[in-house]
């Protein structure tokens, strides 16, 4: 009897089901089914033996009878945390995957603050030559809270452009191109001494909160792409309104921002569309696939999540 891999993704499940058969041999004795709708998912998760999924119903998951395991298709694994999932079932993540295209759309902005492209734009719609001193990444103190692999290519590029790079982290210990790493009792200190406070935090009850956008030093930018629960959304606006800080934002509490929520027209927030780690299919299948293999092999899998820990 073939085994069922149950593809769920409300956007692109045939996309997401398509590659998989591509990359699956034919003897490997699955049936793939692509649902992208809660009632297709209902009448296949009862003979899923895997899911592999973007924000599946989980209530759902009760009638999972055959479930073994399952594989996000990003790195948020909020909703499975929670999940009716017995401890027998297995939930993995994506991890190295998000660091490049993560680290690119961080820089994209730093650079664009620190070279004041805005400016630049708008004088060029006047006509104006005026030259002026923009600033430089060069000398300035990057600081990185959560530095796990994301947080660690950040890291990597930071030095790259000669800055000062600083890491907050659960636990102590050395980090690759980090100067210097700060714990959660140091937040304070971490937080008011950087010049960029870029958070990858995960939406943990220890992480909501942990970074004051108010304890921020003077002239700061704060990059937000870990997610929009973890960062009070108030003191953002009040950091900002004070002219103490200015934010970049692509996670928010509630998404899609709602059109009247004041982020939108605030001139010193920039808002993007939670689009900083967008997870390009060929390469979560691809991830899959060497999952799927670890899992026949009885070996370990990578991404294994901790759902005491929320990650």
């Amino acid at each position: 009897m073939s085994r069922v891999i149950l593809v769920y993704n409300e956007a692109a499940a045939s996309t997401y089901a398509d590659q998989l058969a591509r990359l699956l041999p034919s003897s490997a004795g699955y049936r793939i089914f692509p649902c992208t709708s809660r009632e297709e998912a209902a009448r296949a998760v009862g003979e899923a033996e895997i899911i592999f999924c973007w924000r599946f119903p989980t209530d759902l998951f009760r009638e999972a009878r055959r479930l073994r395991w399952v594989q996000a298709m990003g790195a948020g694994v909020e909703d499975l945390v929670i999940a009716p999932l017995p401890d027998t079932v297995l939930v993995t993540r994506v991890v190295g995957l998000f660091g490049v295209p993560m680290s690119e759309y961080v820089f994209a902005h730093m650079l664009a603050h620190a070279q004041r492209l805005q400016r630049q734009y708008a004088q060029q719609a006047d006509r104006l030559w005026k030259p002026f001193m923009a600033g430089r990444l060069a000398g300035a103190r990057l600081g990185i809270a959560g530095v796990g692999s994301i947080g660690l290519a950040m890291a990597a590029r930071g030095k790259a452009f000669g800055m000062e790079v600083w890491g907050l982290a659960r636990t102590p210990g050395d980090r690759p191109h980090v100067d210097r790493l700060f714990t959660p009792d140091q937040v304070r200190a971490f937080t008011a001494g950087v010049d960029y406070l870029v958070s990858t935090l995960p939406d943990t009850p220890e992480c909501r909160g942990l970074i004051d956008p108010e304890a921020m030093k003077e002239g700061a930018v704060l990059i937000n792409v870990g997610r929009g629960a973890t960062i009070d959304e108030d003191a953002i606006l009040r950091a900002v309104r004070s002219g103490r800080i200015h934010a970049v934002l692509d996670v928010f509490r509630q998404e899609p921002l709602p059109p009247d929520h004041p982020f939108w027209t605030e001139p010193n927030i920039t808002v993007t569309p939670h689009l900083s780690g967008l997870t390009r299919p060929a390469e979560a299948v691809e991830y899959f696939v060497a999952n799927l293999g670890r899992f026949e092999r009885g070996e370990p899998l990578v991404g294994v999540v901790d759902r005491d820990r929320g990650y």
